[in-house]
């Protein structure tokens, strides 16, 4: 089986997904590879550019060099906007060519959005052919893909709840006792942060102190996006950089709220590695995250761009501390009733399995089909 995405030192819900099914039980039951498609290079995501049609033709020949000696292709990606979507769609060729049979895993919120047009599912339809199994992350990416004709499973994220706990009630830092608003992903305004800061804001000119850590690297966009979060920083954001798993669990163990209002997702890992970390979460309404996240039991959720919404949902909490270990230990339970990765791995793996059986069926049929004829 040959893993292909993104890997370290790339951070975001991608890199932890595969880091997460190279350390699963899927090891035991098959040969797994990674091809790491990350290079140190300026980050050009999603636009159209001869630097990106070079990048992706790049991939694509790695990508079929590696197939070769591979049964299966399991190829992730964020599939939108179109230069993605192009993207992916020329690695699953060059896969496909090579004799392998390909999955495609969608794993990215803006899908929904950018399959808008009849024109663009049509396009779908047609770069996703070389696969032989379409994967969606979350039930909205499912829908969304599934609407433009592609058959479809939803295997839905899962975190480790035994990495990801907490192991105790955390002290606060004695010199610094204010609570600790934490936001773990990409540096971009798509994530909500420029909303989040102004709600922080809000929040502070109403009497209530609180941290603001912020944690995460630059986003596939570039450079550009990051610097203009880091432009409309408060003072009081502390901005600690891309992280190592062990470090966003020694973070998200220290975190009193996480905030996650983006303007798009999927499934994010990061709610559900903050709610196995017994974190109360706030986060816009957006994608699946309303069912991750029981509002008023697990945590709160209020409309994407909308900081003034966000700041009477920080305040609540941060206000509270009983209502936030409340809201904590009902996230944990939660996650850990409904979205461990035990669950993910064991999709995955059947998916495998079923992949790998229609491929051994096809051969016979081939390999009939010629005998027959000889015979004739």
């Amino acid at each position: 089986m040959l893993l292909v995405g993104k890997g370290p030192p790339e951070t975001g819900g991608i890199p932890a997904f595969l880091s997460a099914l190279q350390a699963s039980a899927l090891r035991g039951a098959f040969d797994l590879e990674f091809l790491n498609l990350s290079r140190d290079a300026p980050r050009i995501g999603g636009r159209v550019n001869v630097a990106n049609f070079a990048r992706t033709a790049t991939d694509a020949v790695a990508v079929a060099r590696a197939a070769r000696r591979a049964d299966v292709v399991h190829i992730h990606s964020a599939l939108a906007p179109g230069v993605t979507l192009a993207r992916a769609g020329a690695m699953a060729l060059a896969a496909r060519a090579a004799g392998a049979a390909v999955i495609v895993h969608a794993h990215g919120g803006r899908i929904h959005l950018w399959l808008h047009t009849r024109a663009r599912r049509r396009l779908a339809r047609a770069v996703l052919g070389a696969a032989h199994q379409i994967v969606a992350v979350s039930q909205g990416v499912g829908d969304a893909l599934a609407a433009a004709g592609l058959g479809v499973r939803v295997v839905e994220n899962g975190v480790d709840v035994e990495r990801f706990r907490p192991d105790a009630p955390h002290a606060p830092d004695a010199s610094d006792e204010r609570p600790v608003v934490a936001f773990v992903g990409i540096l971009t305004p798509r994530k909500g942060l420029l909303d989040l800061f102004e709600a922080s804001t809000l929040v502070a000119s109403r009497g209530i102190d609180h941290r603001l850590v912020v944690a995460g690297g630059d986003p596939d966009e570039g450079g550009d996006a990051a610097a203009e979060v880091r432009r409309h920083a408060p003072d009081r954001a502390e901005f600690v950089g891309s992280l190592s798993t062990d470090d966003v669990v020694a973070l998200l163990r220290s975190a009193d709220v996480f905030c996650l209002p983006s303007w798009w997702e999927a499934m994010p890992l990061s709610v559900l590695e903050a709610m196995a970390s017994g974190v109360p979460v706030v986060a816009s309404s957006v994608g699946d995250v309303p069912r991750m996240v029981p509002h008023g039991e697990c945590g709160l959720l209020v409309p994407a761009r909308d900081p003034s919404a966000l700041a009477d949902a920080l305040g609540a909490l941060l206000s509270d501390a009983d209502r936030r270990r409340v809201m904590g230990d009902a996230a944990r339970r939660h996650v850990t009733e409904h979205y461990r990765i035990e669950g993910t791995v064991a999709a995955i793996g059947g998916i495998y399995e079923d992949v790998l059986a229609r491929r051994r069926r096809g051969r016979r049929l081939v390999r009939g089909r010629g005998q027959a004829h000889h015979g004739g």
